[in-house]
C-alpha cells in the first residue's frame, strides 16, 4: 500500500569544470565531481573515466542538484528535459508503460539506465530525490558500459555518508493536488572511524496537469552508511526501497489505421481535446523497488585504487493500463465516433544481481605518463511476467469519453521470462604524450548467455511453451585521440562500437497480448547487432574555469540491423539492414559571472533507414528522433538571497515508427513544441527559503512521449511553491 504519509527534504548539488572546490562543505573524494559554479562539474564519477571533462573526447552532459532544485524537477524524465538529443516513448505493453523508456541520439536506452555506475534495468519510473547529479554520455559506449549503449547511456549518482552533519529539506504545494516533501540528513557517528549515516526520503502526492483523472502518488526511504570515509580502506552500503501507486495514463488515440486514408485524420493524433482520458477507474499502476548496494574501495597508495560494488536489486511492477483505440474499421472521425481502451496487464518481477570490480593505477614508462583501469563484471538479471491477457473495456465516445469502471483481467496461467547473464572483462589507459597529446583508449568482452521462456502453468496454452538458450561472445572498443591547444581546452576525433544481443523488449514479448510464444526461434536465433560511431569536438573552460563551451560532430551506423530475409534459404531475420543516425551538438553549461548562470544545448539529428531488405523502409526517419532539440535554462542573483530565472525547451517534430509496407499503419507525426518554465527564489534567513515555479507558462499542448498507437499530452501550465530548509 502506498503511504498517505508524505515524507520531506532537499538535495544538494555540485556541478562543470576546472578550479576545485568542495561541495556543499564536505571534502571532496575520489571521482567525485567538484564545484566550481552552480551548474558545470568537473569530471564524471564512474572509474573507467579518470579525466576532467574538458578532456574527456565525449559528448557529455551532467544535470546537477543545483539545476535540478532550481527547476523543481520530480522525475529522471523531467531532469533529463534540459538535455537536447533525447526523446521519450511511451510504452504500448512490451515494455510496459511507466518505466523510463527514452532514446538517445535516435538509439533506444531504454536498458541504458545506471545508478552509481551499476546497471538498473528495472521497470519504473525513477524519482531523482536521492540524486547528486545525472550523467548522460553520448556515443557508442559498449566499451565502458556493456551490452547496448548504442546512443549513450543515463547514470544517476546517488547521494553518500559523508564526515560532515546536515540536515535539509523542501515541503512543496500547488496547482494540480500538489504536494511533496523531501528530507536529507546526514550524521557523523565516529569521526576517528570515518563512520556516518545518511538518510533520505521522499513522498509525492499530485494529479497531472491538463489531464483527467490521472494522479501519482509515491514515497521512497533511501538509508545508507559509511565506514572508513576518508581514509585509504571505506564501505558503503546503500538502500532503496521505492514504492508508486498511480492511475496511469496512456493518452489520446493515434490515427494510424489504414482504413482512414484519405480521410485528412490518419498520421496524426486524434483532434479531440487534450484531457480526454479513455482508461477506466479500475486502471492502476502499484510498483515496488527495492535495492542494496555495498561498495568497497582501498586505495593502496596516491597511485593504486581497487573498488568492489556489489548490487541485489527487486522490481515489481503490476499494472493495468488502457491503451486507446478506435472502435471498427474507421473511415472518418466524428461525433458518433466510439472509443475503447484496449487494456493491457502486467504483472512482472525484474531481479538483478551485479558485481562490478575495478582497479586503477597511476604509472610512467619511459616519460610517458598512464592511467590504467582493468575491471570485470558479472551480472545475473532476469524479467518475469505472470501473463494476463490483453482484453477491451467498454465503449465510450470519442469526443466525449465517460469515466467507468472495467471487469478485472484473471491471470491466464502463462508466464513469459527471460535471464540474461554476463561476464565481462575490459581494460582502458588513458596515455598522456607531453603536455598536449593524450591518447584515450578501451577494449571490452562480455560472454552474455539468454534464455527466453514461455511457461503454462494451466496446461492450456502448449503454443505458448518454448525454452530457448542463446550465448554470444563480443568485444567492444574505444579509442580517441585528443589534443589540448592549452591547459583549458581540447579538440578531440574519437571511434567507438556497440553491440545488442536479442534478449531486449525488442525482440522477446514478455506482455500479456494473446496466446503467441514470447518469441520465435527465426527472431531468438540471430546474431547481435553491432553499431559502430565517429565523433570530433572540442571544448573549452572559460571564465577562469566556470564556464564550458563544447561542440561535436558525430555519425552513428547501426551497421547489421534486423530486416527479413529475401535470398533463397534465408532465415525470417537477418541482419541486413542499416540505420544511420548524423548530426551535430552545442553546449554551454557554468557560471557567466559571479550573479549569472547558464544551461543551453542543441542537438540537430538527421536519422534514417539507409538500408533494409523491405525497400519501403529506406529514408524513412527514425521513430522518436526529432531533427532539431534546444534547451536553455539560466538565473540571475538580483540582490543576495534573491534569484530569479527561467528556461525553454523545443523540440522539432517526431515520426513514431517505421512503416514496413504503404498499407501498414500510418507513421504518427507529432508536431514540433516550444515550453517555457519560470522560478524565483528568496532565502528569509540563512536557513529558510522559498522557491516558486510555474511550468509550461504558455500552457502549450504538446506530446512529450508517445508510440504508433497513442500519444500521451505533457503537463499542462501549473505551479508550485516550496518552503526549503538546511541546517
Amino acid at each position: 500500500m502506498i503511504r498517505n504519509t508524505l515524507i520531506g527534504a532537499l538535495v544538494s548539488g555540485a556541478s562543470l569544470a576546472g578550479t576545485p572546490a568542495s561541495a556543499q562543505g564536505s571534502d571532496p573524494v575520489e571521482n567525485e565531481v567538484v564545484v566550481t559554479g552552480k551548474y558545470l562539474a568537473d569530471r564524471l564519477s564512474t572509474p573507467q573515466h579518470t579525466q576532467p571533462l574538458v578532456d574527456t573526447p565525449q559528448t557529455i552532459t551532467v544535470v546537477e542538484d543545483d539545476l535540478m532544485a532550481e527547476q523543481g524537477r520530480r522525475t529522471l524524465r523531467d531532469a533529463m528535459r534540459n538535455i537536447t538529443g533525447i526523446s521519450f516513448q511511451a510504452g504500448e505493453g512490451n515494455p510496459p508503460g511507466g518505466s523510463d523508456a527514452f532514446n538517445v541520439r535516435g538509439f533506444s536506452a531504454r536498458d541504458d539506465v545506471f545508478v552509481d555506475g551499476i546497471r538498473d534495468p528495472g521497470n519504473y519510473f525513477r524519482d531523482p530525490f536521492y540524486a547528486e547529479r545525472i550523467e548522460v554520455t553520448k556515443g557508442p559506449a559498449s566499451a565502458f558500459a556493456g551490452r547496448g549503449n548504442v546512443g549513450g547511456t543515463v547514470n544517476i549518482v546517488t547521494r553518500q555518508p559523508v564526515l560532515a552533519g546536515r540536515i535539509s529539506g523542501e515541503l512543496g504545494v500547488g496547482t494540480d493536488n500538489f504536494f511533496r516533501g523531501t528530507f536529507d540528513v546526514n550524521q557523523v557517528v565516529d569521526e576517528a572511524a570515518g563512520i556516518a549515516v545518511r538518510l533520505t526520503a521522499m513522498g509525492h502526492s499530485a494529479d497531472e496537469p491538463g489531464r483527467d483523472h490521472v494522479f501519482n502518488r509515491r514515497w521512497a526511504v533511501a538509508p545508507s552508511i559509511g565506514f572508513g570515509l576518508d581514509g585509504d580502506t571505506s564501505f558503503i552500503v546503500n538502500y532503496l526501497h521505492l514504492e508508486q501507486n498511480d492511475r496511469p495514463d496512456a493518452g489520446l488515440p493515434n490515427g494510424r489505421n489504414p482504413s482512414l486514408a484519405g480521410s485528412g485524420f490518419e498520421g496524426r493524433v486524434a483532434p479531440v481535446h487534450r484531457t480526454n482520458f479513455y482508461g477506466y477507474s479500475t486502471d492502476y499502476r502499484t510498483v515496488a523497488t527495492d535495492s542494496v548496494t555495498g561498495r568497497f574501495e582501498h586505495r593502496f597508495s596516491d597511485s593504486v585504487t581497487i573498488r568492489n560494488t556489489t548490487r541485489f536489486a527487486r522490481v515489481h511492477n503490476d499494472q493495468l493500463i488502457s491503451s486507446p483505440r478506435f472502435v471498427g474499421s474507421v473511415t472518418t472521425l466524428g461525433p458518433a465516433t466510439q472509443a475503447v481502451g484496449n487494456r493491457k496487464p502486467r504483472d512482472q518481477v525484474d531481479r538483478l544481481f551485479i558485481n562490478q570490480t575495478s582497479l586503477t593505477a597511476k604509472f610512467a614508462t619511459g616519460g610517458i605518463d598512464h592511467t590504467l583501469v582493468i575491471g570485470g563484471e558479472l551480472v545475473d538479471e532476469s524479467n518475469e511476467n505472470r501473463r494476463r491477457l490483453d482484453a477491451n473495456g467498454p465503449v465510450t465516445n470519442l469526443f466525449d469519453p465517460v469515466l467507468q469502471a472495467a471487469a478485472p483481467i484473471a491471470y491466464n496461467g502463462t508466464r513469459a521470462r527471460t535471464d540474461v547473464t554476463t561476464q565481462s572483462l575490459y581494460i582502458f589507459d588513458t596515455i598522456e604524450l607531453g603536455e598536449q597529446w593524450n591518447i584515450v583508449a578501451g577494449v571490452r568482452h562480455d560472454w552474455v548467455k539468454t534464455r527466453a521462456r514461455g511457461i503454462d502453468d494451466s496446461g492450456t496454452a502448449p503454443g505458448f511453451v518454448v525454452d530457448f538458450t542463446r550465448s554470444d561472445s563480443e568485444w567492444s572498443g574505444n579509442a580517441a585521440l585528443v589534443f589540448k591547444p592549452s591547459s583549458n581546452s581540447s579538440i578531440y576525433v574519437a571511434y567507438g562500437t556497440a553491440f545488442e544481443p536479442g534478449s531486449g523488449a525488442e525482440v522477446v514479448q514478455l506482455a500479456g497480448g494473446n496466446n503467441n510464444a514470447p518469441v520465435t526461434a527465426a527472431n531468438f536465433f540471430v546474431d547481435p547487432e553491432t553499431s559502430r560511431a565517429w565523433e570530433a569536438g572540442a571544448k573549452i573552460d572559460l571564465m577562469q574555469d566556470t564556464l564550458q563551451l563544447s561542440g561535436a560532430v558525430f555519425q552513428i551506423t547501426r551497421d547489421n540491423a534486423r530486416t527479413p530475409g529475401i535470398n533463397p534459404g534465408d532465415p525470417a531475420v537477418v541482419l541486413d539492414g542499416e540505420q544511420r543516425v548524423s548530426g551535430f551538438e552545442l553546449q554551454a553549461v557554468g557560471r557567466v559571472t559571479s550573479k549569472w548562470n547558464l544551461f543551453a544545448g542543441y542537438s540537430y539529428l538527421d536519422g534514417k533507414v539507409t538500408r533494409s531488405n523491405r525497400p519501403f523502409e529506406v529514408g524513412q526517419r527514425l521513430d522518436g528522433t526529432p531533427e532539431h532539440s534546444a534547451s536553455i535554462w539560466t538565473s540571475y542573483a538580483l540582490a543576495t538571497g534573491f534569484v530569479i530565472g527561467g528556461g525553454a525547451q523545443h523540440v522539432s517534430s517526431r515520426t513514431s515508427n517505421i512503416r514496413p509496407t504503404a498499407t501498414s499503419d500510418f507513421v504518427i507525426v507529432t508536431p514540433s513544441y516550444t515550453v517555457f518554465d519560470a522560478f524565483a527564489e528568496y532565502d528569509i534567513t540563512d536557513r529558510i527559503g522559498l522557491r516558486a515555479n510555474v511550468y509550461n507558462i504558455g500552457d502549450e499542448s504538446y506530446f512529450y512521449s508517445f508510440a504508433s498507437g497513442q500519444s500521451i499530452p505533457a503537463a499542462g501550465r501549473s505551479a508550485t511553491l516550496t518552503l526549503t530548509f538546511k541546517y
